[in-house]
Order: structure tokens, then sequence, then C-alpha cells
């Protein structure tokens, strides 16, 4: 199993508790540790309680063979995160999209942003309205565009797809091509023959790359087969191809870039993260 030391936020709700099933599939592998951690307020009756809660979750794990530990902390959110993911060496954050206090901080504000930027880690996120089931890796959906960034998460989860015998589909959004304003319309080809002639060369470009991965992918025993996308709006296109291929899982990569790449990138995702019903596997890179 590629991850070895998982964080598990929990703030004591059941949207929180959501995360736990998912944990559980992630630690199927008994070398896999999961490590519980809470942030409250400092006051000795929520901390008491916490803990006892905290104590008690990780108790039904271990019954079930799986390693698990809880800790609990008081202060800053962000800091005492990413301090807990650098003092037990974590390789997987796994927490809630939504909450009451501090995970809908941690994912919906500010908070998340800051947190995502400042860990190299993988982040997987599960949404409110995700009902857990053992499905989870069944038919994951990675989205890509070509680039050696959007590439970058393809190694994990393939080994992902490898180790839960994951259907794996591969999903390029073609935007169509921008005629210059400037340009004449007495120009031969015409506008819409020039227009034909750019998207062709994207979907011909398109399909061999796609072809290429799903072949590579296919000769190393992975399950994959892909789809080819023309729109605008990228992740409203991503979220109906998950719903038309019924996707357990969303698995692309974030950045950590600025400028108009910072811009593209991050709309994309942020469009993702606040309108995907489907838990997400978010893998950063610093291309």
């Amino acid at each position: 199993m590629y991850f070895k030391r998982i964080l598990v936020t929990l703030d004591g709700t059941k949207i929180a508790e959501k995360t736990l099933p998912v944990a559980e599939l992630m630690a199927k592998d008994s070398e896999t540790e999961l490590l519980l951690v809470s942030i409250c307020d400092p006051k000795p009756k929520i901390t008491d309680e916490r803990q006892k809660y905290l104590d008690a979750k990780s108790a039904e794990l271990r019954e079930k063979g799986i390693k698990a530990s809880g800790k609990m902390f008081c202060g800053e959110l962000l800091p005492l995160i990413l301090k807990c993911i650098t003092d037990n060496s974590i390789d997987l954050l796994c927490m809630a999209s939504h909450g009451y206090t501090g995970i809908k901080k941690m994912v919906l504000g500010s908070v998340s942003e800051k947190l995502i930027k400042s860990t190299k880690l993988p982040v997987l996120l599960v949404k409110e309205g995700y009902e857990p089931d053992k499905a989870l890796f069944e038919n994951i959906l990675l989205p890509l565009d070509g680039s050696l960034f959007s590439e970058t998460c393809l190694k994990q989860v393939s080994i992902l797809a490898h180790d839960f015998k994951s259907k794996l589909t591969l999903l390029v959004v073609i935007q169509p091509p921008c005629i210059p304003s400037d340009r004449s319309p007495n120009i031969q080809p015409s506008w819409d023959e020039y227009y034909q002639a750019l998207l062709e060369e994207l979907k011909q470009q398109a399909q061999s790359y796609l072809e290429r991965l799903t072949g590579e992918l296919q000769s190393n025993g992975i399950k994959t087969e892909f789809r080819m996308e023309i729109s605008d709006n990228i992740p409203e296109t991503i979220l109906s191809t998950a719903e038309d291929i019924n996707a357990s899982l969303i698995s692309f990569t974030t950045h950590n870039r600025s400028g108009i790449e910072k811009w593209y990138y991050g709309s994309v995702a942020a469009g993702l993260i606040e309108n995907s019903p489907h838990p997400m596997l978010l893998w950063r890179n610093s291309i």
C-alpha cells in the first residue's frame, strides 16, 4: 500500500466521521496506521470529552485489526495540523469537506487553501453528502490536460487502482479553440473552416495521448478506459462525466503556481471541490 501513516481530522460531528470508513479502506494493509486528530477550544470539559471520543474511535478501529491512535490539541488549527503532520511522518491527510467549526473552516475557508498550499501531502476530501461504502476505489476518474503537471499523480493513482482492482477512467476536456478577434473574415480558410481544423487537430492530439496512456496502464494490468469531451466549462464537464461513468472517486493534481497558471488550475480545482458530490483525492505538485 502506498500510504503508511494517515491523519484523519475529526471534530465530533457525524459529517466528519464519514472519513473513518474511507480511512479504514486505505488502512487495509496491516502496516498502515491511522492517527485521529481533533483541534478544540482549551476548556477542560470540552478537551476531556474530545479525548474520550478519540480514544473510543481509536479503540473501535483497533478491534477491527487496524493500527489507530487519537490525539487532541488546543490552539490554532492550521499550525497544529501542520506540526502534527511533520512530527508524525504523515503521508496522507483525510478530512471531511464540511463540519460545524474546525473542519468547515479548514476546507471551505482560507485555512483550507493555506493548508493545501503549505503541505505537499495528498489530501482525501470526503463530501458532506457522501454515504460511505466499500466501493470508494471501484471506479476512479482522473482528469488530465496533456501536461506533465497533470500527469504527476498518474503513478500514485495507478498504484491505488492496482491495489484495489479499480477501473480507471482517463478524461481530457478539450477547450474549443479561440479565433483571434483581429482575424479578417475574408481570409481563407474561413473562420468556420479554421475553427474546425484547429479543433480536429486538438482532438487528434488528445486521442493519441489518451490511447498511449491507456495502453501503458492496461499493459500493467490496470483496467483502463478513456473519455474525451469538448467544453469551455472544465469543472462542470468533469463532474458530468463522473456522473455518466458512476465514478466513486475523482483524483487530480493541484499546484502552488502563481499568475495565470494559478488562476486556471486553481479555478478548476475550486470548482470541483465546491460542487462535486464525490470524494476527491488531491495530489500536490510544485512544478
